[in-house]
């Protein structure tokens, strides 16, 4: 694992795949221009869980001597 001066971690099969990602950028860039603002979109909700021929919200979790 390398850690780089800002905190991010990179691994070593990670780097190895840093060029393609990079020339692909540049090739973007490239052909559409940079893009001055990128558009925010709100987070999506999360999937409940599916359980035979629906889907069903989870239950509320009640502590217990157990849990």
């Amino acid at each position: 694992m390398l850690i780089t001066p800002d905190g991010r971690e990179f691994h070593p099969y990670e780097l190895v795949t840093f060029p393609i990602w990079k020339s692909e950028y540049y090739a973007l860039r490239e052909k559409f221009g940079r893009i001055s603002s990128a558009p925010m979109r709100p987070a999506r909700a999360p999937v409940t869980v599916y359980r035979g021929p629906k889907r069903t919200a989870h239950a509320p979790w009640v502590p217990n001597r157990i849990r």
